[in-house]
C-alpha cells in the first residue's frame, strides 16, 4: 500500500483526509436522564426510567398520547432504538400540532408491538398509508418484544425509513410538509407500553452530502439475497471492449500498470504483492473487469479503487462462504452500500464487474456540489443502482469528501490473497 500512498501524496490526496473525520456527527435528542427538549401533550404518561423514555396508557384513553420535541426540524437523519411491548406506536416527524384527538397532523414511521406494518409510512389526517410493508417482509426484519433500531432520513421531498438495517419505506419528491416537530406516539383506545432510547439526529439542511444511517460494518445488517448469476456464455459479448475503449489488460503485458509487482500467468494478471495502479488517470467512466479467486478457502479479499479512493469490493461471497458484514461483501461499495443481491459464482470461476462511475464535483472553494455515483452489474445482474457515495471508502470510517483533481488512476488491491484478473478495459464518459 506504500506505493499507492506515495502517489496520492503527489496528487494532494495524502492519507490525512482520514484524521480530521469525526466518527459520529449525530447529536442526542434525549439525554438519557430527563425529558428536556420534549413536551408531553394530554393523553398517556411519559417518564424516564433507566436511560429510557417509557410511554404507557390505558385503553380507556381515547386521545393519542404524544411526546413532542420542543423544536421543529427540516432536513435530517434520525436514529433511535425502541421496544414495543403493547399497542401501536410511531415516530412522528415534520408534524404540526392541531386541536384534535390525535394531536398532530403529518407523517409517522410505524411502530407496533405485534409487528403490524412496522417501518411503513402513515400520514395522519392526510393520505393514510403512503408506504405499507407486506406482513411477510416485516417478519424478516422486525424483532418482537425486543429492541429494534429505526432510522428516518428526510431531505426535501425524499424520505427513507429503515428498521434493523432493512430499508422499509422510501419516497421521492413527496409533496408533504418540509418542516415540523418530532413526536413519540401512544395510540388512543389501546393499552400501551413502549420504550425509546438512543435518539439522535444529524441535521442536513442545505447539504448535498449523502447520508447513510446504517452503522458501518454492522454485523446485524441483513446479508443480500443469493441469486443465480448470468451464465458465462451470456456475458461473452459484454466482455469485448467497444470501439473507443482503452484496453488496460488483454493478457499480453502490464505496460498500462505500475506498482506491484504482479505477474502474468497463462494470460491472466495475478497478484504477487503490493497494489497495482493504472498509469493513466480517469474520471467519469465505464469500466469492465473480470476476476477470480484462486484459493477457494481464502477470503479472496481485494477491491477496485476508483480514483484511488472509492472501493468496489472483491470477496469470496459465494453462498456467503467467507463470513463478513453486508457492506463488505463482494460487489459492495465498501463500508457504505451492500449489493442489492449476491450474484457470486463459485471460487475458481470467472466473475465480471461492469461499473459505471461518475466522479464527485466541487466548486472553486472546494465545496461538494455533486457526490460520486456508482452503478454496477455483477455477472450481468444489477447490484448497485446509481448509489451516491458519502465520500472515500475506508475500514470502520466514512470520511467526507475533499476536493481532488478531475482524473486520477484507479488501482487493484492486494490484500494478501491470490486473485487473477483478465479483460480489463475502460471507456471515458
Amino acid at each position: 500500500m506504500r506505493f499507492i500512498q506515495t502517489v496520492l501524496s503527489l496528487t494532494f490526496l495524502a492519507t490525512s483526509v482520514v484524521s480530521g473525520f469525526a466518527a459520529d456527527d449525530y447529536v442526542p435528542l434525549f439525554d438519557g436522564k430527563t425529558l428536556d427538549g420534549w413536551k408531553p401533550l394530554p393523553g398517556g404518561q411519559w417518564k424516564v426510567t433507566d436511560g429510557m423514555i417509557v410511554g404507557s396508557q390505558d385503553d380507556t384513553e381515547k386521545r393519542h398520547g404524544m411526546l413532542l420535541s420542543e423544536k421543529q426540524y427540516g432536513d435530517f437523519a434520525v436514529r433511535l432504538k425502541y421496544k414495543s411491548l403493547e399497542g401501536n406506536s410511531g415516530f412522528y416527524f415534520r408534524v404540526q400540532k392541531i386541536d384534535h384527538a390525535v394531536s398532530v397532523k403529518g407523517f409517522q414511521a410505524e411502530i407496533d408491538a405485534l409487528g403490524g406494518d412496522v417501518g411503513g409510512l402513515y400520514e395522519t389526517l392526510g393520505r393514510a398509508w403512503v408506504v405499507q410493508p407486506k406482513p411477510e417482509a416485516v417478519k424478516k426484519y422486525y424483532k418482537p418484544m425486543d429492541w429494534n433500531e429505526m432510522t428516518v432520513t428526510a431531505v426535501g421531498g425524499d424520505v427513507t425509513v429503515t428498521v434493523n438495517g432493512v430499508r422499509t419505506a422510501e419516497l421521492k419528491n413527496d409533496p408533504s410538509a418540509r418542516k415540523g416537530y418530532f413526536g413519540l406516539q401512544l395510540h388512543g383506545g389501546q393499552k400501551m407500553n413502549v420504550m425509546f432510547k438512543d435518539i439522535a439526529i444529524k441535521e442536513l439542511s442545505g447539504t448535498v452530502q449523502p447520508i447513510i444511517t446504517e452503522t458501518i460494518h454492522d454485523t446485524s445488517r441483513p446479508l443480500p439475497k443469493i441469486v443465480s448469476p448470468g451464465s458465462l456464455e451470456s456475458l461473452i459479448a459484454s466482455s469485448k471492449p467497444p470501439q473507443g475503449a482503452v484496453v488496460l489488460f488483454d493478457g499480453s503485458d502490464l505496460d498500462q500498470w505500475q506498482g506491484g509487482p504482479w505477474t502474468i500467468n497463462d494470460g491472466n494478471m495475478e497478484t504477487v504483492e503490493g497494489d497495482l495502479m493504472t498509469r493513466q488517470g480517469f474520471g467519469d467512466c465505464k469500466l469492465h473487469v473480470e476476476w477470480r479467486i484462486v484459493d477457494p478457502d481464502s477470503h479472496g479479499n481485494s477491491g477496485i479503487y476508483l480514483m484511488n479512493l472509492y472501493e468496489v469490493q472483491i470477496f469470496n461471497s459465494h453462498n456467503d462462504r467467507a463470513p463478513i458484514y453486508a457492506d463488505g461483501q463482494a460487489a459492495s461499495i465498501y463500508g457504505q452500500f451492500p449489493p442489492l443481491v449476491n450474484a457470486c459464482r463459485e471460487p475458481g470461476q470467472w466473475e465480471s464487474f461492469d461499473i459505471t462511475f461518475h466522479r464527485p464535483r466541487f466548486d472553486e472553494s472546494g465545496e461538494l456540489t455533486n457526490p460520486a455515483t456508482v452503478s454496477l452489474l455483477h455477472n450481468g445482474i444489477l447490484v448497485q443502482d446509481r448509489v451516491a457515495l458519502t465520500g472515500p471508502t475506508f475500514h470502520k470510517q466514512r470520511p467526507p469528501y475533499q476536493k481532488h483533481i478531475d482524473k486520477l488512476p484507479f488501482h487493484l488491491q492486494y490484500h494478501g490473497d491470490q486473485l487473477q484478473f483478465r479483460n480489463i478495459w475502460i471507456v471515458e464518459l
